[in-house]
């Protein structure tokens, strides 16, 4: 089985508003929602690419009912922590004159101690042998920065495999125990070592020290318009960007995450890995708010996406 955990999901609001000035009155052209938090976005994928999940994690608020019934209509297993304070709602602006993508997120409501624990014996629960995990995005109030440190190590010994998207103290504290795999941006990878990241070999230094110090067997690194890489125990791969019309860019990290899981459970290769990645990411940039990539627009992309990839 595989398993997302989001502690912090979202209703995400994306307004389209052409020509967005800051400090001025703007009118929207469009307004959408979604359900969203990386966890679920990276289920919305794998349901479409014909991979069951169970989502688990913290919902509450006037929100919670339509998120569950959201997921109940993609037939999207779920098992939430019912919370006593509200659901957060993050806003996008998107501006296609000035090709601008603003992200307003909100800090996320308090979780409780007694809540906190709930989630605890759920995630034991349903954790197997065999299962993987996919831990990713930020926390709420009241959830401590090893939380994913924690969760690792209880995945670890039930025999299930993890994955961390995360940035900051959540991944470094993460990463002491071992994951089987983490998917860090370049920015993330930046924000790791406090050093701005402008290029493929900087970036590609940076990735194998932290393979070879954390002892992190597989590392997706994406690089926005100008790629991603990929190093494992077998070797390291580079992928060029793929050129798409871009109408959202949120989204694009966690389609690569569904598609490491995907390729887990197909049992692709390493360069097959990332050129679906890569497909993943790009299929999902083309389309509004957080909607997540079909398997068809995949597809669609990957003999272009496997071209571009080298190994180095």
């Amino acid at each position: 089985m595989v398993i997302t955990v989001t502690l912090n999901p979202a209703i995400d609001k994306t307004l389209i508003v052409d020509g967005f000035q800051l400090g001025s009155v703007n009118r929207t052209m469009d307004v959408r929602h979604d359900i969203g938090g990386k966890g679920v976005n990276v289920s919305k994928v794998l349901k479409n690419l014909g991979i069951d999940s169970l989502a688990i994690g913290f919902l509450g608020g006037v929100f919670r009912k339509s998120f569950e019934s959201e997921l109940d209509k993609r037939n999207i297993n779920h098992r939430f922590v019912k919370i006593k304070n509200d659901t957060r709602t993050n806003m996008k602006i998107v501006d296609n004159i000035n090709k601008t993508y603003t992200d307003i997120n909100e800090a996320g409501p308090q979780i409780s101690k007694e809540e906190l624990n709930e989630f605890i014996d759920i995630y034991k629960e349903v954790c197997k042998e065999g299962d993987i995990v996919v831990l990713s995005g930020g926390v709420p109030r009241g959830v401590s920065k090893d939380i994913y440190k924690v969760l690792t190590g209880i995945a670890k010994e039930k025999g299930a495999l993890v994955i961390i998207d995360a940035e900051g103290e959540l991944l470094e504290e993460g990463m002491k125990e071992k994951p089987f795999a983490i998917k860090p941006n370049d920015h993330e990878l930046s924000i790791m070592f406090n050093e701005d990241l402008k290029d493929e070999k900087s970036i590609l230094e940076k990735a194998l020290l932290v393979k070879d110090n954390m002892k992190i067997s597989n590392i997706l690194v994406s690089m926005g318009s100008r790629g991603a890489l990929y190093i494992t125990d077998k070797g390291k791969y580079i992928a060029g960007g793929l050129k798409v019309p871009v109408k959202s860019t949120v989204g694009a990290g966690d389609s690569m995450v569904a598609a490491l899981v995907y390729s887990m459970v197909k049992e692709l290769d390493d360069e097959n890995t990332l050129g679906f990645a890569q497909a993943c990411g790009a299929a999902t940039v083309t389309l509004e708010g957080t909607e997540a990539c079909s398997k068809k627009q995949v597809e669609e992309l990957l003999p272009k996406s496997m071209e571009l990839i080298r190994r180095i």
